[in-house]
């Protein structure tokens, strides 16, 4: 992997980090096919489709609630290649989303030491890139991820969460990492990474990771997500942007900003802003009294 890092936060920052996965979180990728894949190595910046919500989402974050107007750092981790970054890039530029870093896949870099090209299977990459970015960012930062469940990410994240708070026992990662495919090189490489955690990091500050946010594209059973505590799995964007709110990540006019967008410019399907809202209190992931103030905002 490689990390390109446009602003470096200050050692003793202890305010949130909020890091995003690209593909399927934030772009509307198809890459099930070869025409897909193709598709994501030659569409220029301004044809790629952001998935419904998150633009302004990620522009609601950046600018913090009203009490806190501020510029909140914003990182992605992605397994594009390398040569993409531009053309990314490019994308953040036309939705008007700031970002201070961005980690893609090196497949040359990839090689050269672990003599492995991961071409499918993602996961030892993301956890080892996240790994990785944790060890640039300030040891009081907290963290709030933003995933998919097309692939790992709810299994990649926790797992994550676990080690860089000292939860996570060696043997048990390693047992983990063979029940996913991962070789030996890669699960040494990880390992090597955990370790560090462990001697190297105070965890008395619980936790590191406040909330893992999967994004439902493929619409899985609320009842595997069980296996995951932190995981927060959404529907869409407008149930991300009111459990933030009701959190105080976002202000209500931020709220606001993210359900107007989306019903003014995106298809209608069966999760209206009601039902949306009704759902995360049915689940308990909003109160009853944020769902009928944001119901009712107009």
């Amino acid at each position: 992997m490689k990390t390109f890092l446009y602003r470096t936060l200050p050692k003793d920052y202890q305010g949130e980090i909020y890091l995003w996965d690209v593909d399927k979180t934030y772009l509307n990728t198809e890459f099930e096919s070869i025409w897909g894949l193709l598709k994501i190595f030659f569409e220029a910046s301004i044809d790629k489709k952001s998935i419904p919500g998150t633009t302004e989402l990620l522009l609601e974050l950046r600018r913090g609630v009203e009490t806190e107007i501020g510029i909140h750092p914003i990182y992605f981790i992605s397994a594009s290649p390398v040569w993409l970054k531009k053309i990314l890039e490019g994308k953040f530029l036309v939705d008007g989303v700031q970002h201070d870093g961005i980690t893609l896949k090196d497949y040359v870099r990839f090689w050269k030491f672990y003599r492995v090209l991961p071409l499918k299977n993602n996961f030892a990459y993301k956890l080892l890139s996240l790994l990785v970015h944790r060890q640039l960012m300030p040891k009081g930062a907290t963290e709030t991820l933003f995933g998919d469940d097309f692939e790992y990410d709810a299994h990649v994240y926790s797992l994550y969460a676990d080690m860089i708070e000292g939860k996570m026992d060696l043997n048990h990662l390693e047992e983990t990492l063979k029940t996913q495919g991962v070789k030996n090189i890669l699960r040494k490489a990880i390992l090597k990474e955990a370790r560090k955690f462990l001697t190297e990091n105070d965890f008395s500050k619980q936790p590191i990771v406040n909330h893992i946010f999967i994004y439902m594209i493929r619409h899985t059973d609320l009842h595997v997500f069980k296996q995951f505590p932190r995981v927060i799995p959404t529907r869409n964007y407008i149930q991300t942007a009111a459990i933030l709110y009701e959190k105080k990540r976002i202000s209500k006019k931020g709220f606001q900003r993210v359900a107007n967008a989306f019903e003014l410019r995106y298809p209608k399907n069966q999760w209206s802003l009601n039902s949306s809202l009704l759902e995360l209190e049915d689940r308990g992931l909003i109160s009853q009294a944020t769902s009928s103030d944001l119901r009712f905002w107009k």
